[in-house]
Formats: C-alpha cells, structure tokens, sequence
C-alpha cells in the first residue's frame, strides 16, 4: 500500500459506515428496533435493502419521504413521521475517534466526502460541525448516482482535481472497496477507528504530519 500512495494528493472518505457506523451496524439499531417490535436484521433490511432506500439514495424521494415509506411498511398505522425518525435515531453519534483522525488528516491533504446518502446528509453535517472539514461532498441524492457506479468515483476525484492514483478511498462496504480499485483508486476497508489509524500509519500517510498526539486517543474522551 505504501508504494501505492507514493502520489497521494487527497482523501476520500465514506460517511455512513465510517463516521455515523452506530447506525449502519446491526448493533446499532438493536434498541430502535426493539422499540418498533422487530429483529434488528428485519429493521436493517427495511431500511436498506428496499425500494424506498434504492429511490432516496439517487435522490427521486426526499429523506421525509423516505422515512414515511419505511414507516408505513413497518406499521401501517403509524402517522407521525418526526416520532417515527426520533425513535430510529435516538441517541445517534458520529465516531469522535474517526474525526479525530480525518481532522489529522485534513492538515495535510484536501478531503472528500463520498456518500450514498439522502438528501439529509448536508443538514447532518452541518449539525455536528463537519461540513467545512471536507473540500468537496458527493452525495449520492444530490448527484443521482450512487456508489459502486464508477460514475459516483469520478466525480470525486473532478472535484478534487486529481487522478485516480492520486487518491485514498476509505470505506466500510466491500463492494464499494472492490469498485474503486477497479478504477484505480489506492482503498482501504474499514472496520473501526483503531485499525484505520493502524492502516495509515503502516502505509505511511500519517508519517508526514506534526504530531500532535494520538488522534485515536484524543477522540475516545466522548462522541459527538
């Protein structure tokens, strides 16, 4: 991987399985889903796997509308779409350790955020202060196509400027992995904030920048 990232001029990040990973896990939705009375991978399939999420992603409905799909199928009788998000959501938090590095990184290299995502994303960022962290955002709702089309990839790297040799994508969902080193685009799989902070630094790409303590360290203190 190292020799890979010999030119390496900028970053791309996946959001939902990396910096919100509570609620792209089984895990995380365990208690949501046992507070809507269901298993968490029927939850889970519900959510993603359905044609209200193969619409929203490409933005063709909105994130409130996608949200009344999927709660009309799951209770016919629910009407009350903001209780509904409330629930599926409580007490949702972003990786603070994952920040912790990306913000290591961004003092070097340009950021992108590349994210199959609703139409919601721009709002979420805003919300825990991250938008201003990354050069250029994809969002697949916004730009109606979604990873793994090489489509999704190539707007990235135009936005940044760069070749595919250039780049490191960094993402939870294999497919996505196999999709970008198809194009020629240096990946890393995702698994938790620890091993990525291993994986840069064995590829050499934290090396460069000033120390200034452990990133992983500073973000186990809390989430955001």
């Amino acid at each position: 991987m190292s020799n890979a990232l010999n030119h390496l001029k900028a970053i791309i990040f996946d959001f939902g399985g990396v910096f919100d990973r509570q609620h792209e896990t089984l895990q995380g939705f365990a208690a949501s889903a046992a507070r809507l009375g269901l298993a968490p991978e029927a939850l889970y399939a519900t959510l993603y796997g359905g044609a209200a999420w193969a619409e929203a992603k490409v933005g063709r409905i909105n994130h409130r509308q996608f949200l009344e799909r999927v709660m009309r199928d799951i209770d016919p009788t629910a009407h009350d779409v903001d209780a509904f998000h409330a629930a599926l959501f409580a007490g949702r938090q972003l990786d603070a350790a994952v920040i912790a590095v990306a913000r290591q990184l961004a003092r070097r290299y340009p950021l992108a955020l590349l994210s199959n995502h609703t139409d919601e994303l721009e709002a979420l960022l805003d919300a825990h202060d991250l938008r201003t962290l990354f050069a250029v955002i994809i969002n697949s709702a916004k730009v109606g196509v979604a990873k793994p089309d090489a489509r999704a990839y190539q707007l990235a790297l135009d936005g940044l400027g760069i070749q595919p040799h250039q780049a490191l994508f960094i993402d939870d969902k294999p497919r996505n992995i196999v999709a970008a080193q198809a194009l020629g685009i240096p990946s890393l799989l995702y698994s938790d904030a620890p091993r990525l902070l291993a994986d840069l630094r064995m590829a050499g790409v934290l090396d460069n920048l000033i120390d200034q303590g452990d990133p992983y360290e500073q973000g186990t203190a809390g989430s955001v």
